[in-house]
């Protein structure tokens, strides 16, 4: 087994969850977790903070549709959020 590494949304958000789960935090947005580790107090303090997170090295497409109604249904904190996930995979997609 190895150690995980998770990249949040916010270095606040990273600071909050290796504090909770007492991992090691990098001073920007990833947390390593242990190989062994308690998934319960994980997805619990995920949770608590509210924040979402992905796997260092995994690489998701963001697609958002075109139209207009769509994109005006989204609010600015969803905005901001899409915003944030974007800049994230954007810092590890190599080009």
């Amino acid at each position: 087994m190895r150690s995980m590494h998770l990249l949040f949304e916010t270095p606040e958000a990273a600071r909050e969850v290796a504090f909770m789960l007492q991992c090691e935090y990098d001073g920007c947005t990833m947390i390593t977790v242990p190989p062994i580790h308690d998934t319960l107090a994980l997805r619990t303090a995920t949770e608590l903070t509210g924040a979402d997170f992905c796997f260092a090295g995994d690489h998701y497409p963001l697609v958002l549709s075109l139209t207009t109604g769509a994109i005006s249904q989204v609010s600015d904190q969803q905005a901001e959020r899409i915003n944030r996930k974007a800049e994230l995979w954007q810092d590890v997609v190599p080009f």
